[in-house]
């Protein structure tokens, strides 16, 4: 009983390391992940004028806390006319803009790089290009 139990976990061990080497995966002297992508996790551009936005794992479905990058940011109105653009360091988890902005309709959000950075041990986790999406406001 102790070696099919032996056996069971190391083989449940083997497939969790195996869907965590889909994600990251080393490329000659780089660590490469192109299953990132970023998520805004609250929204609050028509309010309050500031929203929050994280580096998640599309292959896990959640946010990456130690993983950051910069952006630009541009918002739009309805007849698609931008009305503001910023940057956000990546320092902070948002950006506030300077007023609210009740007649924007959508946002594009774009890292500044083609890779995102641990900010735990300082290595670059690079993507094939930009991470960009294009955000519907609320």
């Amino acid at each position: 009983m102790k070696r099919k139990w032996a056996l069971l976990t190391g083989l449940l061990l083997a497939l969790g390391l195996s869907h965590l080497a889909k994600g990251q995966q080393k490329v000659g002297d780089r660590w490469v992940d192109d299953n990132l992508t970023i998520w805004i996790t609250r929204d609050e551009v028509k309010e309050r004028g500031a929203f929050y936005y994280c580096v998640a794992d599309t292959s896990r479905g959640r946010c990456i806390s130690n993983l950051t990058t910069g952006v630009k940011v541009k918002v739009y109105n309805g007849a698609d006319k931008l009305i503001w653009e910023g940057k956000a360091t990546g320092r902070t988890r948002g950006l506030v803009i300077p007023q609210k902005l009740p007649q924007a309709r959508y946002m594009t959000v774009e890292a500044f790089r083609s890779y995102v950075i641990n900010k735990s041990t300082g290595t670059h986790i690079h993507q094939s290009e930009p991470i960009r999406i294009k955000h519907p406001l609320q």
